[in-house]
C-alpha cells in the first residue's frame, strides 16, 4: 500500500485489515479490524479525518475523502464518498456520497446514485437516482442479499491473506 504522511499525520491500519499494494492512504486515516481495501482505492484524510470501521469492504477504484464509514459496511467499485456512511450499509457501484451527506445504518444506495451535499438519509432506507431520493425502506429481499455479501467478502479477504497476497 502507498502510505503518505500529511500534516504530521500517518495513516493507521489494523493488523487484521487487508490493504492492496496499489491502495493509497493519505494523512489522518484509520482503518478498522478485518476491513479490506482493494486495488486502486484512495482514502484521504487531509482536511478532516477519514475513519473506516471494522469489517468493511472497500472495492476497487473507490475514493473516500474525509469520509466516516461505520462497521460492516460495503462500498462498491468506483464510488466517491465524502460524507458519513452508517454501519451495515451498502453503497453500490459507481454511487457518489457528496460532501457532508449522511447515510444511516443498514441503508442501500443504488448503483450510480448521487447523494447530494448535506442530504440526510435515515436508517433502513433505499435511495436511488440523480439526485438520489429515498425510494422506500430496504426490502427483506435486499437485506438478505446484503447479509450474504459481507460474509462472502470477509471469506475472500481471508483467502487473499492465506495465499500471502499484499503482505505488509
Amino acid at each position: 500500500m502507498i502510505v503518505v504522511t500529511f500534516n504530521g499525520k500517518t495513516p493507521k491500519v489494523a493488523d487484521s485489515a487487508l490493504v492492496a499494494d496499489t491502495a493509497c492512504l493519505v494523512g489522518d486515516v484509520e482503518i478498522g479490524e478485518n476491513t479490506s481495501v482493494w486495488p486502486g482505492v484512495v482514502i484521504r484524510g487531509d482536511i478532516e479525518p477519514a475513519r473506516i470501521g471494522s469489517d468493511c469492504h472497500i472495492e476497487d477504484n473507490s475514493v473516500l475523502h474525509n469520509a466516516r464509514v461505520g462497521n460492516g459496511t460495503m462500498i462498491g467499485h468506483c464510488c466517491v464518498v465524502e460524507g458519513k456512511v452508517g454501519s451495515g450499509t451498502l453503497i453500490s457501484n459507481g454511487a457518489a456520497i457528496l460532501l457532508d451527506a449522511e447515510i444511516g445504518d443498514r441503508c442501500l444506495v443504488a448503483a450510480g446514485a448521487v447523494v447530494t451535499e448535506n442530504t440526510k438519509v435515515p436508517d433502513g432506507c433505499f435511495v436511488a437516482g440523480v439526485p438520489a431520493k429515498i425510494k422506500g425502506e430496504v426490502t427483506q429481499s435486499n437485506r438478505e442479499k446484503m447479509d450474504f455479501y459481507m460474509p462472502y467478502y470477509v471469506g475472500l479477504m481471508q483467502e487473499y491473506k492465506r495465499q500471502g497476497v499484499w503482505k505488509r
